[in-house]
């Protein structure tokens, strides 16, 4: 009975390294096609436009402090619709005076949405505490650097993953050598 726990335990360890395997390496696969078309993804590029109604009002959130670092769309009380890098905009949107603050509502939004990253085209809101109005407007330029940047980390991440995922298929490959001492040893 002890042999058979232990020869089912080792049989299903063994499948979950194999499974992790292939998930990296299918991981790899499709990030790089997502790097190689990075051009044809900008210039298939959506563009969203939002305005906050009575019913359905719009807010801005965002938090620059590490480790949550990200600008959120929020519809009031429901949750939130996007959710953007913050380094894009750490001179601008994603500053400390408004850090994870509720208080910026939306009058008028256009995302423009590239793949599975968005980007803020131009915004403009009120603060509900102070009544001021702000409006940030972003370059179709300026907005190609913020891709080519989130691309370029997508390389290094990349990278990681290709280190992990032959350390994987290293030890898929001993596992599958010595299959027969791996299941009774």
């Amino acid at each position: 009975m002890h042999q058979t726990v232990k020869t089912i335990f080792r049989l299903f360890f063994a499948g979950i390294i194999f499974l992790i395997t292939l998930a990296l390496f299918l991981s790899i696969f499709s990030k790089s096609r997502e790097i190689l078309q990075a051009d044809q993804t900008f210039q298939q590029a959506e563009q969203i436009s939002l305005t906050s109604t009575p019913n359905k009002q719009l807010v801005l959130v965002s938090n620059n402090q590490r480790p949550d670092q990200a600008i959120y769309i929020v519809i009031a009380q429901n949750g939130y619709i996007a959710q953007l890098h913050c380094e894009h905009y750490l001179n601008d949107i994603c500053t400390d005076e408004y850090n994870q603050s509720h208080t910026r509502q939306i009058q008028q939004l256009e995302l423009l949405k590239i793949g599975q990253y968005q980007y803020i085209q131009q915004v403009s809101y009120q603060d509900s505490r102070t009544q001021k109005r702000q409006q940030w407007s972003y370059s179709k330029q300026q907005i190609q650097q913020f891709f080519q940047a989130d691309i370029s980390d997508l390389k290094y991440s990349l990278f990681s993953m290709t280190l992990f995922a032959l350390a994987a298929l290293y030890v898929s490959i001993r596992i599958i050598r010595n299959f027969k001492k791996f299941i009774s040893g």
